[in-house]
């Protein structure tokens, strides 16, 4: 007797098999097709296994009433993105991803996206090495033709570091993830990469290398990158967790770990200290007038006398989602002391900008005040960058300013706060 699940499977199999044999012929193309494939593709990912299982249903469905769709390459990606949410089935996962290349081997990225879903379940087979390696080929085809492909290619290369890792080949995966590592702090051919981006890119790249080094047991590498990464990543999910697993690695135990972090942690808090005392500043901050999530202006004449900390940030900007929650803390920390925390969405696309923002303010920082800007308003801060973040003090002048994200964002920003207010 085969289960639900299994003749589900099979009839996908049979499916796509059937539309590799029909891939000679003139592929059919109809508004109830795309109308259709739309449907179960576009809008927010589904939120439960359920939710997968309609979209999974509904793509082979559309398959067997076309087998020979013009989008069946498409639906091959969608299917192979969807069964990696709802099975961890190896075979399976491999099958789907032969299906997928075999409709889409020369389309922009199949290779990386095949490997991609391969390597993210942990499938060890020689199969995802020779994507992951496709993947880079490709990738570095394009970027000797267009001159700015540089970020694709590293990208790949940290999916190949993570492929060769995955299947034994670990001096390989280190030498590739340096190279990765190198990439991102030095190439000029990543495009339009601000320094903060550029930083956090550099920080995941040497995140994936320490945790190559843990699993092959590196207790002297992993401990010293984890320690520099640990006081200086701007991307800390998981930073903590890896420093604690590569220090038990080296020591044999935990015994001292606390006092271990802590004596780091005091130093790295005095060194940031003694550098931000040196970058004070004082400048009038320009005038401004946004509208309050719920429609209501508020202008700096309204904040006048209040100490102020304002940041630029944007939706699709890393960084500036990853600051939201540390400027949360700062809040809280600050919260019965006169400071007024405002954050200045730049989004030009106001199609949901504002439900995008509420949600961001839902998530991560529920007591700042969130506002609606533009670029202008940027600009007259003096900022090409963001996130963009200032201290303005009750006379109206900005004290600190900070372009990025950074390590020391929370004790630089507290100790530069509480200055400001202490010398007024």
């Amino acid at each position: 007797m085969y289960c639900d699940k299994c003749r589900l499977v099979a009839s996908l199999v049979m499916c796509l098999t059937v539309c590799s044999l029909c891939y000679a012929q003139q592929p059919t193309y109809s508004e109830e097709e795309v109308k259709r494939f739309n449907q179960l593709t576009t809008g927010y990912p589904p939120d439960t296994t359920e939710q997968y299982w309609e979209r999974i249903l509904g793509l082979e469905q559309l398959l067997a009433d076309y087998p020979n769709t013009f989008l069946k390459g498409d639906i091959a990606v969608k299917l192979l993105n969807y069964y990696q949410q709802v099975t961890d089935d190896p075979h399976l996962l491999i099958e789907l991803a032969k299906k997928m290349l075999a409709l889409r081997m020369y389309a922009h990225g199949a290779y990386e996206a095949a490997a991609q879903v391969l390597v993210d379940k942990q499938v060890r087979s020689d199969k995802v090495l020779l994507y992951a390696q496709s993947a880079l080929k490709e990738a570095l085809q394009k970027q000797e033709k267009w001159k700015n492909y540089g970020k694709r290619e590293l990208f790949c290369r940290d999916l190949l570091a993570r492929t060769y890792q995955l299947v034994g080949q670990h001096d390989q995966a280190v030498a590739e993830m340096k190279t990765v590592i190198r990439g991102w702090q030095t190439r000029q051919d990543l495009g339009d990469l601000e320094p903060a981006s550029r930083q956090a890119s550099v920080d995941r790249a040497k995140t994936d290398l320490l945790r190559i080094y843990i699993e092959q047991k590196a207790w002297s590498q992993a401990y010293e990158l984890a320690s520099e990464l640990l006081l200086t990543s701007v991307i800390r999910r998981d930073v903590a967790r890896l420093w604690g697993q590569a220090y038990v690695g080296k020591f044999g135990s935990g015994v001292g770990m606390s006092q271990a972090y802590a004596a780091a942690k005091t130093g790295w808090d005095m060194q940031v200290i003694q550098r931000v005392e040196n970058e004070r500043i004082s400048r009038p901050a320009p005038t401004f007038a946004v509208q309050k999530l719920n429609g209501a202006k508020i202008t700096s004449a309204d904040l006048q006398g209040r100490a102020m900390v304002v940041t630029f940030w944007a939706g699709w900007c890393s960084p500036c989602i990853e600051e939201l929650p540390y400027l949360q803390k700062l809040k809280e920390q600050f919260d019965e002391q006169n400071v007024e925390f405002l954050a200045v969405n730049i989004d030009q696309d106001d199609s949901g900008r504002r439900d995008m923002v509420a949600s961001f303010r839902q998530q991560s920082a529920p007591d700042l005040t969130f506002a609606l800007g533009d670029l202008n308003m940027r600009k007259a801060f003096g900022s090409s960058e963001i996130p963009y973040t200032c201290i303005i003090d009750q006379d109206g002048q900005i004290r600190y300013e900070r372009k990025g994200l950074g390590a020391d964002f929370s004790v630089a920003m507290a100790h530069q706060l509480q200055w400001v207010l202490g010398e007024n």
